[in-house]
């Protein structure tokens, strides 16, 4: 079910989901990719902006070497054995699963410049590089809801 939104006594439904990527570690990420791949399986229409820490989930070499935040209580290895118990894609394949569902894939260019990554450098060639000014036109839009995970 869409979100929805109530003005003037009328409810109407927002069909746009803006995610801001800026967390680069596989508890951080599970949480963006699950609600970027329900939300279009819903037909959403969704954004998924990475941002610093975020770009590691776009990054060769980076993607593949995630590692669990130290607030989960679980080693790296731990979270992979539950997410395989659990019967739940990794993080390469819920990036797969979300760009094949439509889901528009961005990565920050200020973010990218600063650390000196390239698209070449980028682990789906089809992702778009933007800006601020374009995540702030996405977050603007009414029919949009904006999570910052």
């Amino acid at each position: 079910m869409m979100a929805m939104e109530v003005q003037r006594g009328e409810t109407r439904k927002k069909n746009k989901l803006v995610l801001v990527v800026s967390k680069g570690t596989l508890d951080g990420a599970y949480p963006a990719f699950i609600l970027a791949t329900t939300a279009a399986a819903q037909g959403m229409d969704v954004y998924m902006y990475f941002t610093f820490g975020g770009m590691k989930l776009l990054t060769k070499g980076q993607l593949e070497n995630l590692s669990t935040s130290k607030d989960l209580g679980l080693t790296t290895e731990q979270l992979k054995e539950l997410v395989a118990k659990g019967g739940m894609p990794t993080i390469e394949q819920m990036l797969k699963m979300a760009a094949e569902a439509g889901v528009h894939i961005n990565a920050c260019s200020p973010t990218m410049k600063l650390f000196g990554t390239t698209k070449e450098n980028l682990v789906l060639p089809e992702a778009d590089v933007v800006g601020a000014s374009t995540f702030l036109e996405w977050a603007s839009d009414p029919d949009a809801i904006t999570l910052f995970i």
